[in-house]
């Protein structure tokens, strides 16, 4: 019993090592960089790899009309793995965890309020094209979570990314840090994001505007800009751009080599 207790004695004092190296508890970093991956494939999976036949569009007129073809499900799978992800990150404090939070649950609802089909299509889907859930109480639950989702993302990149520790003011003619680098990453991804929530809001507001553009599918490309926004904001927060010191990537490459 004694050699059994003292075996337990040693086996919780290296977990609490491993804790402390980060073997077991699931980094910060890691946990970004998975989130941003996520988003930036989200796109160019669903356009590459969805099955096409003769009289389906190139392209769907948005991210959100996938859910209607061969790849709905990977749709579906890739937004809940995100909001499973964005649901996981606590951040620094509340605030940032009500925001991650609120676009979670926006993921979610994205994936599982699905838009109204825009057509029929040639090719077939597990889900059926009058899926109206949607639209509950007269309000289009889809578009309200899909504007949230962007915006609580936006906030995030603007507001919470870019605040800075004891980061010491630039003396004239010396370079950026790599913090203040990221921090106008951040800027921009934001501002990219919210700018095509704005376009998007004139385009479906202004019917010129949408007779002019029918042939283009305005709202998958500003869609796809926002999401690949918001990744690249995630992963230069997970400092896969801009990191400080050493790359991730190759303080791994080295670790493996020394210990092969």
């Amino acid at each position: 019993m004694k050699e059994s207790t003292k075996h337990s004695g040693e086996g919780a004092v290296i977990d609490r090592q491993k804790e402390s190296r980060n073997d077991l508890v699931f980094s910060y970093k890691t946990l970004r960089n998975l989130i941003g991956f996520s988003g930036m494939l989200l796109p160019v999976i669903l356009v590459l790899f969805t099955f096409k036949e003769d009289g389906d569009k190139y392209i769907e007129p948005s991210i959100s009309d996938y859910y209607y073809t061969s790849n709905g499900d990977i749709f579906v799978v890739i937004l809940s793995i995100l909001a499973v992800l964005l649901f996981s990150y606590n951040g620094y404090g509340l605030k940032d965890r009500f925001w991650t939070t609120i676009a979670a649950v926006c993921g979610i609802g994205v994936a599982f309020f699905p838009t109204a089909a825009k057509y029929e299509r040639a090719s077939k889907t597990i889900h059926p094209a009058d899926f109206e859930v949607s639209r509950i109480f007269g309000i289009e639950w889809h578009f309200v979570f899909a504007i949230t989702f962007f915006i609580s993302l936006s906030i995030i990149s603007l507001f919470y990314f870019t605040r800075s520790g004891n980061v010491q003011k630039r003396k004239p003619g010396e370079k950026r840090s790599q913090k203040e680098k990221r921090n106008i990453v951040y800027r921009v991804c934001g501002w990219i994001m919210l700018s095509s929530i704005a376009i998007l809001a004139l385009y479906f507001l202004i019917p010129a505007f949408r007779t002019a553009a029918s042939d283009i599918p305005i709202v998958y490309i500003f869609e796809a800009i926002a999401v690949e926004a918001f990744a690249v904001s995630w992963l230069t927060k997970g400092e896969t751009f801009w990191p400080d010191g050493e790359h991730y990537i190759v303080s791994t490459y080295r670790e493996v080599k020394e210990r092969f």
